[in-house]
């Protein structure tokens, strides 16, 4: 049994309207199993208003614990906000000590997501990039796969499409592109093992 550990904030949690939802553990498991990936266990660690320092904090019990294979790191859309004490090289070394711990040759690592600034002032565009930017520096240092997330959902023209009307979380369709990039990302590490 292959274990996933997809660990976040409220986007990885499933922010769907008012609540955390299993979607996104749901359409991941479904799309492995369509593709002959059956023998996965998914552990969602995504909790809503969570920042890479609070993803330091409970690593041992949401990640560690799991014992996983594998583990998704996606955070950055609070880190980025105004709201939250973290600035750029804080959250660079979060994830330093996450990656670290957990093993690099286990993580998937997902940079600070497109955030549409407009309905979303805490979180202006130039900001958001310059995490991104560290997020992409982490990852190339560690090796591990990085996705750009900012970049994946900026480039389509119908990028609104992706985003709940509060410009920051996704919709089914966000969450249906961000699945499809978690199940390309580990059926490469499960067709390497």
């Amino acid at each position: 049994m292959t274990k996933l550990v997809l660990f976040g904030d409220s986007i990885t949690a499933g922010y769907l309207g008012e609540a955390a939802s299993p979607i996104l553990t749901n359409l991941v498991k479904a799309a492995l199993a369509a593709q002959g990936f059956e023998n996965i266990m998914i552990s969602n660690a995504g909790i809503p208003g969570d920042t890479s320092s609070g993803g330091v904090k409970r690593l041992e019990k949401d990640v560690l614990a799991k014992e996983p294979d594998y583990v998704t790191i996606f955070f950055g859309a609070n880190d980025c906000s105004d709201n939250y004490p973290i600035d750029v090289d804080k959250y660079g070394e979060n994830l330093t000590e996450m990656i670290e711990k957990i093993g690099r040759e286990k993580v998937i690592l997902f940079t600070a997501p497109f955030v549409v600034s407009a309905r979303q002032p805490s979180r202006q565009d130039e900001t958001v990039r310059r995490f991104v930017a560290k997020g992409k520096e982490i990852g190339e240092q560690f090796a591990v796969p990085t996705v750009d997330m900012y970049h994946a959902l900026s480039v389509y023209p119908g990028t609104e499409e992706f985003f709940q009307d509060d410009g920051l979380h996704f919709s089914e369709s966000g969450y249906e592109f961000l699945a499809a990039l978690i199940v390309r990302e580990i059926k490469g590490k499960l067709l390497d093992s």
